[in-house]
């Protein structure tokens, strides 16, 4: 299981920086979407999750069913912290992967 701090940890070996947006873009996988995806370990099991979801549960805390994350700069492949929000899914696929 991750904890918070080791999760923090990956999450930083697989961004960029963007000094000008001071977004934290992904470099590790990338889904269809063009949203990042990791893989986490956490009370659910070992799952493949949105990059920014699991920043927002690194740096926040867990998210319940049917809610969601998303990033309020625009920046598909922003993982930091503070440009994420949670918020419910109200789509009939809020299970896929964003």
């Amino acid at each position: 299981m991750h904890s918070s701090l080791r999760l923090r940890g990956l999450i930083r070996l697989q961004v960029q920086i963007n000094p000008d947006t001071s977004c934290w873009e992904w470099q590790g996988q990338i889904a269809n979407s063009g949203h990042g995806r990791m893989m986490i370990s956490d009370a659910q099991g070992r799952r493949t999750v949105s990059a920014a979801q699991a920043s927002f549960i690194a740096h926040h805390e867990e998210l319940p069913p049917g809610v969601r994350v998303r990033q309020t700069c625009g920046n598909r492949l922003c993982v930091n912290p503070d440009h994420l929000q949670a918020e419910y899914d109200q789509s009939p696929q809020a299970e896929v992967l964003q």
